[in-house]
Protein backbone atom coordinates (compact mmCIF):
# COMPACT_ATOMS: atom_id res chain seq x y z
CA UNK A 1 0.00 0.00 0.00
CA UNK A 2 2.84 2.39 0.82
CA UNK A 3 4.10 2.15 -2.75
CA UNK A 4 0.81 3.60 -3.94
CA UNK A 5 0.78 6.66 -1.77
CA UNK A 6 3.02 9.67 -1.98
CA UNK A 7 4.01 10.77 1.50
CA UNK A 8 5.72 13.92 0.28
CA UNK A 9 4.03 17.03 1.64
CA UNK A 10 1.97 18.82 -1.01
CA UNK A 11 2.35 15.98 -3.51
CA UNK A 12 -0.04 15.70 -6.41
CA UNK A 13 -1.92 12.47 -7.14
CA UNK A 14 -0.80 10.62 -10.26
CA UNK A 15 -1.38 7.29 -11.97
CA UNK A 16 1.49 5.48 -10.23
CA UNK A 17 1.01 7.37 -6.94
CA UNK A 18 -2.66 8.04 -6.19
CA UNK A 19 -3.65 10.08 -3.16
CA UNK A 20 -5.79 8.92 -0.26
CA UNK A 21 -9.05 10.86 0.10
CA UNK A 22 -12.27 10.35 2.01
CA UNK A 23 -13.81 8.24 -0.76
CA UNK A 24 -10.77 6.13 -1.55
CA UNK A 25 -7.72 6.75 -3.70
CA UNK A 26 -7.62 9.57 -6.25
CA UNK A 27 -5.51 9.38 -9.42
CA UNK A 28 -4.83 12.25 -11.83
CA UNK A 29 -3.68 12.19 -15.45
CA UNK A 30 -2.82 14.81 -18.03
CA UNK A 31 -3.26 13.39 -21.56
CA UNK A 32 -0.58 14.56 -23.96
CA UNK A 33 -2.91 14.37 -26.97
CA UNK A 34 -6.63 14.79 -27.63
CA UNK A 35 -8.74 11.83 -26.55
CA UNK A 36 -10.53 9.75 -29.14
CA UNK A 37 -14.12 8.90 -28.29
CA UNK A 38 -13.04 5.30 -27.75
CA UNK A 39 -10.47 6.48 -25.22
CA UNK A 40 -13.04 8.67 -23.46
CA UNK A 41 -15.44 5.74 -23.29
CA UNK A 42 -12.58 3.61 -21.97
CA UNK A 43 -11.96 6.10 -19.15
CA UNK A 44 -15.65 5.96 -18.25
CA UNK A 45 -15.37 2.16 -18.04
CA UNK A 46 -12.25 2.39 -15.87
CA UNK A 47 -13.97 4.90 -13.57
CA UNK A 48 -16.83 2.46 -13.07
CA UNK A 49 -14.78 -0.73 -12.83
CA UNK A 50 -11.79 0.45 -10.81
CA UNK A 51 -13.22 3.48 -8.99
CA UNK A 52 -16.54 4.79 -7.75
CA UNK A 53 -17.84 5.76 -11.19
CA UNK A 54 -16.85 9.43 -11.00
CA UNK A 55 -14.56 11.10 -13.55
CA UNK A 56 -13.46 14.67 -12.90
CA UNK A 57 -12.01 17.52 -14.93
CA UNK A 58 -10.06 19.87 -12.68
CA UNK A 59 -9.78 23.64 -12.75
CA UNK A 60 -6.50 23.18 -14.64
CA UNK A 61 -8.04 20.81 -17.20
CA UNK A 62 -6.64 17.54 -15.88
CA UNK A 63 -8.56 14.29 -15.45
CA UNK A 64 -9.15 12.51 -12.17
CA UNK A 65 -10.60 9.11 -11.25
CA UNK A 66 -12.02 8.80 -7.73
CA UNK A 67 -12.76 5.96 -5.37
CA UNK A 68 -9.90 3.64 -6.34
CA UNK A 69 -8.88 0.97 -3.86
CA UNK A 70 -5.63 -0.68 -2.87
CA UNK A 71 -6.70 -3.61 -5.06
CA UNK A 72 -7.70 -1.63 -8.17
CA UNK A 73 -5.23 1.28 -8.17
CA UNK A 74 -2.11 -0.70 -9.16
CA UNK A 75 -3.66 -1.68 -12.48
CA UNK A 76 -4.80 1.80 -13.49
CA UNK A 77 -1.60 3.04 -15.14
CA UNK A 78 -1.38 -0.08 -17.30
CA UNK A 79 -5.09 0.16 -18.18
CA UNK A 80 -4.72 3.80 -19.23
CA UNK A 81 -1.69 2.90 -21.35
CA UNK A 82 -3.69 0.08 -22.96
CA UNK A 83 -6.20 2.69 -24.13
CA UNK A 84 -3.36 4.41 -25.98
CA UNK A 85 -3.43 7.48 -23.74
CA UNK A 86 0.03 9.01 -23.35
CA UNK A 87 0.86 11.06 -20.26
CA UNK A 88 3.93 13.25 -19.59
CA UNK A 89 7.06 11.29 -18.71
CA UNK A 90 9.17 14.31 -17.80
CA UNK A 91 8.19 17.54 -16.09
CA UNK A 92 4.51 18.25 -16.90
CA UNK A 93 3.98 21.53 -18.78
CA UNK A 94 0.47 22.84 -19.36
CA UNK A 95 -0.94 24.23 -22.63
CA UNK A 96 -4.47 25.20 -23.61
CA UNK A 97 -7.02 22.60 -24.66
CA UNK A 98 -7.10 23.78 -28.30
CA UNK A 99 -3.37 24.32 -28.70
CA UNK A 100 -2.47 24.07 -32.38
CA UNK A 101 -6.08 24.29 -33.56
CA UNK A 102 -7.15 27.69 -32.29
CA UNK A 103 -7.30 30.16 -35.22
CA UNK A 104 -6.70 33.07 -32.84
CA UNK A 105 -3.51 31.77 -31.19
CA UNK A 106 -0.26 33.56 -31.98
CA UNK A 107 1.96 30.47 -31.88
CA UNK A 108 1.61 26.74 -31.33
CA UNK A 109 2.80 26.24 -27.73
CA UNK A 110 3.20 22.46 -27.93
CA UNK A 111 6.80 22.24 -29.26
CA UNK A 112 8.03 24.69 -26.62
CA UNK A 113 6.12 22.85 -23.88
CA UNK A 114 7.61 19.52 -24.98
CA UNK A 115 11.13 20.96 -25.02
CA UNK A 116 10.73 22.33 -21.49
CA UNK A 117 9.19 19.07 -20.26
CA UNK A 118 12.05 16.94 -21.58
CA UNK A 119 14.86 19.23 -20.43
CA UNK A 120 13.33 19.72 -16.97
CA UNK A 121 12.88 15.97 -16.31
CA UNK A 122 16.14 15.61 -14.31
CA UNK A 123 15.01 18.44 -12.01
CA UNK A 124 11.75 16.75 -10.94
CA UNK A 125 13.16 15.15 -7.75
CA UNK A 126 14.53 18.53 -6.68
CA UNK A 127 11.38 20.60 -7.29
CA UNK A 128 8.24 21.03 -5.21
CA UNK A 129 5.58 18.47 -6.24
CA UNK A 130 3.22 21.25 -7.36
CA UNK A 131 5.82 23.33 -9.20
CA UNK A 132 4.18 24.30 -12.49
CA UNK A 133 4.99 25.76 -15.89
CA UNK A 134 2.36 27.05 -18.30
CA UNK A 135 2.95 27.84 -21.99
CA UNK A 136 0.16 29.99 -23.44
CA UNK A 137 0.06 30.47 -27.21
CA UNK A 138 -2.71 33.05 -27.06
CA UNK A 139 -6.09 32.63 -28.70
CA UNK A 140 -9.46 31.99 -27.12
CA UNK A 141 -8.30 29.90 -24.19
CA UNK A 142 -5.64 32.04 -22.56
CA UNK A 143 -4.20 30.54 -19.41
CA UNK A 144 -3.58 33.79 -17.55
CA UNK A 145 -6.03 32.77 -14.85
CA UNK A 146 -4.02 29.69 -13.84
CA UNK A 147 -1.53 29.92 -11.00
CA UNK A 148 1.93 28.95 -12.18
CA UNK A 149 5.47 29.19 -10.91
CA UNK A 150 6.52 30.12 -14.45
CA UNK A 151 4.18 31.25 -17.21
CA UNK A 152 5.25 31.83 -20.82
CA UNK A 153 2.58 33.73 -22.73
CA UNK A 154 2.15 35.14 -26.23
CA UNK A 155 2.62 38.90 -26.20
CA UNK A 156 2.41 41.71 -28.72
CA UNK A 157 6.14 41.66 -29.52
CA UNK A 158 7.14 38.14 -28.55
CA UNK A 159 6.74 36.07 -25.42
CA UNK A 160 6.09 37.39 -21.93
CA UNK A 161 7.49 35.61 -18.91
CA UNK A 162 5.86 35.76 -15.48
CA UNK A 163 7.00 34.31 -12.15
CA UNK A 164 4.27 33.40 -9.65
CA UNK A 165 1.92 35.78 -11.44
CA UNK A 166 4.33 38.74 -11.51
CA UNK A 167 5.62 39.85 -14.95
CA UNK A 168 9.36 39.28 -15.37
CA UNK A 169 10.14 40.30 -18.93
CA UNK A 170 9.92 39.56 -22.64
CA UNK A 171 11.87 36.83 -24.37
CA UNK A 172 12.18 35.38 -27.87
CA UNK A 173 10.75 31.99 -28.73
CA UNK A 174 14.26 30.68 -29.44
CA UNK A 175 15.50 31.61 -25.98
CA UNK A 176 12.39 30.72 -23.98
CA UNK A 177 13.11 27.04 -23.20
CA UNK A 178 16.66 27.71 -21.97
CA UNK A 179 15.47 30.57 -19.77
CA UNK A 180 12.68 28.52 -18.21
CA UNK A 181 15.13 25.69 -17.45
CA UNK A 182 17.55 28.17 -15.86
CA UNK A 183 14.77 29.51 -13.66
CA UNK A 184 13.72 25.99 -12.65
CA UNK A 185 17.35 25.19 -11.78
CA UNK A 186 17.45 28.31 -9.63
CA UNK A 187 14.23 27.21 -7.94
CA UNK A 188 15.48 23.65 -7.40
CA UNK A 189 18.62 25.01 -5.71
CA UNK A 190 16.43 26.44 -2.95
CA UNK A 191 15.19 22.98 -1.98
CA UNK A 192 12.38 20.56 -2.89
CA UNK A 193 9.70 22.56 -1.10
CA UNK A 194 10.47 25.98 -2.62
CA UNK A 195 7.99 27.79 -4.85
CA UNK A 196 8.66 30.66 -7.21
CA UNK A 197 6.88 33.24 -5.04
CA UNK A 198 9.49 32.58 -2.35
CA UNK A 199 12.37 32.98 -4.82
CA UNK A 200 10.95 36.28 -6.12
CA UNK A 201 10.49 37.58 -2.57
CA UNK A 202 14.04 36.60 -1.62
CA UNK A 203 15.90 37.82 -4.72
CA UNK A 204 13.67 40.59 -6.03
CA UNK A 205 12.22 40.94 -9.51
CA UNK A 206 14.65 43.65 -10.62
CA UNK A 207 17.62 41.51 -9.62
CA UNK A 208 16.19 38.57 -11.53
CA UNK A 209 15.63 40.73 -14.61
CA UNK A 210 19.22 41.91 -14.44
CA UNK A 211 20.53 38.36 -13.94
CA UNK A 212 18.81 37.15 -17.11
CA UNK A 213 19.17 40.32 -19.15
CA UNK A 214 15.45 41.07 -19.43
CA UNK A 215 13.47 44.29 -19.61
CA UNK A 216 10.10 44.70 -17.90
CA UNK A 217 7.22 43.47 -20.10
CA UNK A 218 4.96 45.97 -21.82
CA UNK A 219 1.67 44.20 -21.01
CA UNK A 220 0.17 41.53 -18.77
CA UNK A 221 -1.47 38.56 -20.60
CA UNK A 222 -5.23 38.48 -20.31
CA UNK A 223 -7.37 35.62 -19.09
CA UNK A 224 -9.09 33.31 -21.55
CA UNK A 225 -12.65 32.95 -22.75
CA UNK A 226 -15.31 30.87 -21.03
CA UNK A 227 -14.79 27.29 -22.29
CA UNK A 228 -18.51 26.43 -22.25
CA UNK A 229 -20.17 27.19 -25.58
CA UNK A 230 -19.24 27.02 -29.27
CA UNK A 231 -15.72 27.80 -30.46
CA UNK A 232 -14.68 28.09 -34.15
CA UNK A 233 -11.61 26.12 -35.22
CA UNK A 234 -9.01 26.63 -37.93
CA UNK A 235 -10.49 23.97 -40.24
CA UNK A 236 -14.02 25.46 -40.24
CA UNK A 237 -15.43 23.00 -37.70
CA UNK A 238 -16.37 23.94 -34.14
CA UNK A 239 -15.66 22.72 -30.63
CA UNK A 240 -18.54 22.43 -28.20
CA UNK A 241 -17.52 23.15 -24.63
CA UNK A 242 -19.53 21.34 -21.95
CA UNK A 243 -19.14 22.26 -18.28
CA UNK A 244 -19.21 19.63 -15.55
CA UNK A 245 -21.11 20.48 -12.38
CA UNK A 246 -18.44 20.74 -9.65
CA UNK A 247 -16.06 19.26 -12.21
CA UNK A 248 -17.64 15.79 -12.06
CA UNK A 249 -19.45 13.43 -14.39
CA UNK A 250 -20.76 9.94 -13.70
CA UNK A 251 -19.56 7.11 -15.91
CA UNK A 252 -23.10 6.33 -17.11
CA UNK A 253 -23.68 9.95 -18.14
CA UNK A 254 -20.31 10.04 -19.88
CA UNK A 255 -21.23 6.92 -21.84
CA UNK A 256 -24.42 8.62 -23.04
CA UNK A 257 -22.51 11.77 -23.96
CA UNK A 258 -19.95 9.75 -25.93
CA UNK A 259 -22.72 7.93 -27.81
CA UNK A 260 -24.34 11.26 -28.74
CA UNK A 261 -20.93 12.65 -29.75
CA UNK A 262 -20.42 9.71 -32.13
CA UNK A 263 -23.79 10.39 -33.76
CA UNK A 264 -22.92 14.07 -34.11
CA UNK A 265 -19.59 13.35 -35.79
CA UNK A 266 -17.25 14.53 -33.04
CA UNK A 267 -13.60 13.83 -33.91
CA UNK A 268 -12.14 13.85 -30.41
CA UNK A 269 -12.49 15.30 -26.92
CA UNK A 270 -10.23 17.39 -24.74
CA UNK A 271 -10.44 18.30 -21.05
CA UNK A 272 -10.16 22.07 -20.66
CA UNK A 273 -9.15 24.41 -17.87
CA UNK A 274 -12.27 25.54 -16.06
CA UNK A 275 -13.72 22.05 -15.42
CA UNK A 276 -14.99 21.61 -18.97
CA UNK A 277 -14.87 19.02 -21.71
CA UNK A 278 -14.43 20.12 -25.33
CA UNK A 279 -16.06 18.00 -28.04
CA UNK A 280 -14.02 18.88 -31.10
CA UNK A 281 -14.59 18.63 -34.85
CA UNK A 282 -18.34 19.19 -35.10
CA UNK A 283 -20.08 20.89 -37.97
CA UNK A 284 -21.90 24.01 -36.78
CA UNK A 285 -25.20 22.39 -37.79
CA UNK A 286 -24.63 19.32 -35.60
CA UNK A 287 -23.71 21.23 -32.44
CA UNK A 288 -27.19 22.29 -31.16
CA UNK A 289 -28.53 18.72 -30.92
CA UNK A 290 -25.45 17.57 -29.02
CA UNK A 291 -25.71 20.55 -26.71
CA UNK A 292 -29.32 19.58 -25.94
CA UNK A 293 -28.24 16.03 -25.08
CA UNK A 294 -25.60 17.39 -22.70
CA UNK A 295 -28.12 19.65 -21.01
CA UNK A 296 -30.51 16.72 -20.66
CA UNK A 297 -27.79 14.83 -18.82
CA UNK A 298 -27.52 17.63 -16.27
CA UNK A 299 -24.29 19.01 -17.74
CA UNK A 300 -23.65 22.73 -18.15
CA UNK A 301 -24.21 23.57 -21.82
CA UNK A 302 -25.00 27.28 -21.44
CA UNK A 303 -22.10 29.62 -20.56
CA UNK A 304 -24.59 31.79 -18.64
CA UNK A 305 -25.68 28.95 -16.39
CA UNK A 306 -25.31 30.31 -12.83
CA UNK A 307 -23.63 27.06 -11.81
CA UNK A 308 -20.61 28.18 -13.84
CA UNK A 309 -20.05 30.83 -11.15
CA UNK A 310 -20.06 28.28 -8.34
CA UNK A 311 -16.83 26.67 -7.19
CA UNK A 312 -16.87 23.73 -4.80
CA UNK A 313 -14.27 21.15 -3.88
CA UNK A 314 -15.11 17.49 -3.34
CA UNK A 315 -16.17 18.19 0.26
CA UNK A 316 -17.60 15.64 2.66
CA UNK A 317 -17.56 12.66 2.52
CA UNK A 318 -15.16 12.50 -0.44
CA UNK A 319 -12.39 14.51 1.24
CA UNK A 320 -11.08 13.68 4.69
CA UNK A 321 -10.03 17.31 5.26
CA UNK A 322 -13.47 18.76 4.51
CA UNK A 323 -15.78 20.05 7.22
CA UNK A 324 -18.75 20.67 4.92
CA UNK A 325 -20.83 18.79 2.34
CA UNK A 326 -19.83 21.36 -0.27
CA UNK A 327 -21.85 20.06 -3.21
CA UNK A 328 -25.14 19.84 -1.34
CA UNK A 329 -24.67 23.30 0.15
CA UNK A 330 -23.63 24.91 -3.14
CA UNK A 331 -26.60 23.38 -5.02
CA UNK A 332 -28.96 24.77 -2.37
CA UNK A 333 -27.58 28.29 -2.79
CA UNK A 334 -27.38 28.52 -6.60
CA UNK A 335 -30.91 30.04 -6.98
CA UNK A 336 -29.95 32.82 -4.57
CA UNK A 337 -26.72 33.96 -6.21
CA UNK A 338 -28.13 36.59 -8.61
CA UNK A 339 -24.96 36.65 -10.70
CA UNK A 340 -22.55 36.55 -7.78
CA UNK A 341 -19.59 34.18 -7.52
CA UNK A 342 -19.79 31.57 -4.78
CA UNK A 343 -16.96 29.42 -3.49
CA UNK A 344 -17.76 26.63 -1.06
CA UNK A 345 -14.55 25.15 0.32
CA UNK A 346 -14.51 22.19 2.68
CA UNK A 347 -11.37 23.49 4.40
CA UNK A 348 -9.07 26.56 4.25
CA UNK A 349 -6.88 25.09 1.48
CA UNK A 350 -9.28 26.35 -1.21
CA UNK A 351 -8.45 23.65 -3.76
CA UNK A 352 -11.40 24.43 -6.04
CA UNK A 353 -10.77 28.14 -6.49
CA UNK A 354 -7.61 29.90 -5.27
CA UNK A 355 -8.82 33.36 -6.33
CA UNK A 356 -11.26 35.68 -4.59
CA UNK A 357 -15.02 35.19 -4.82
CA UNK A 358 -17.92 37.47 -3.94
CA UNK A 359 -18.83 35.04 -1.17
CA UNK A 360 -16.68 32.22 0.17
CA UNK A 361 -17.94 29.66 2.64
CA UNK A 362 -15.14 27.70 4.28
CA UNK A 363 -15.45 24.65 6.51
CA UNK A 364 -13.70 25.08 9.87
CA UNK A 365 -13.59 22.96 13.01
CA UNK A 366 -15.71 25.57 14.79
CA UNK A 367 -18.29 25.94 12.02
CA UNK A 368 -18.70 27.59 8.60
CA UNK A 369 -16.67 30.71 7.99
CA UNK A 370 -18.08 33.46 5.75
CA UNK A 371 -15.60 35.50 3.73
CA UNK A 372 -16.77 38.43 1.58
CA UNK A 373 -14.65 39.27 -1.49
CA UNK A 374 -11.87 36.96 -0.39
CA UNK A 375 -10.48 33.43 -0.31
CA UNK A 376 -10.78 30.52 2.16
CA UNK A 377 -7.43 31.53 3.65
CA UNK A 378 -8.72 34.98 4.67
CA UNK A 379 -10.09 35.72 8.13
CA UNK A 380 -13.87 35.11 8.06
CA UNK A 381 -16.21 38.01 8.70
CA UNK A 382 -18.13 35.63 10.94
CA UNK A 383 -18.39 31.95 11.78
CA UNK A 384 -21.75 30.26 12.14
CA UNK A 385 -22.77 26.71 13.06
CA UNK A 386 -23.00 24.60 9.91
CA UNK A 387 -26.53 23.51 10.83
CA UNK A 388 -27.72 27.14 10.73
CA UNK A 389 -25.87 28.13 7.58
CA UNK A 390 -28.52 27.46 4.94
CA UNK A 391 -31.33 29.26 6.76
CA UNK A 392 -29.11 32.27 7.48
CA UNK A 393 -27.82 32.58 3.90
CA UNK A 394 -31.26 32.09 2.38
CA UNK A 395 -32.35 35.08 4.44
CA UNK A 396 -29.27 37.20 3.71
CA UNK A 397 -29.00 36.43 -0.02
CA UNK A 398 -32.67 36.50 -0.91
Amino acid sequence: MSALLSLRRGACPSLPEPMQTGDGLLARLQPLAPLTLDQLAGLAWLAAELGNGILEVTARGKLQLRGLTAATAPGLAEAVAALGIDVPQGFPVEVSALAGRDPAERFDPRPLAQAISERAAPLVPHLAPKASVVVDGGGRFRLGGLKADIAVSAGERGLSLALAGTPLGEVTLERAAALVIALLQRLAARGPAARMAELVAAEGMEALRAAFGLAAPSAVPEEGAEPVGLHPLSDGSVALGIGLGFGQIRAAALDELVAAARRAGVAHAEPAAGRALLLVGLTPAAAPALRDVAAGLGLLADPKDPRRRVYACAGQPACASARLDTHELAATLVPLLDGRDLHVSGCPKGCAHPAKAALTIVGLDEGAGLVVEGTPRDVPARIVPAAQLRAMLQKDLA
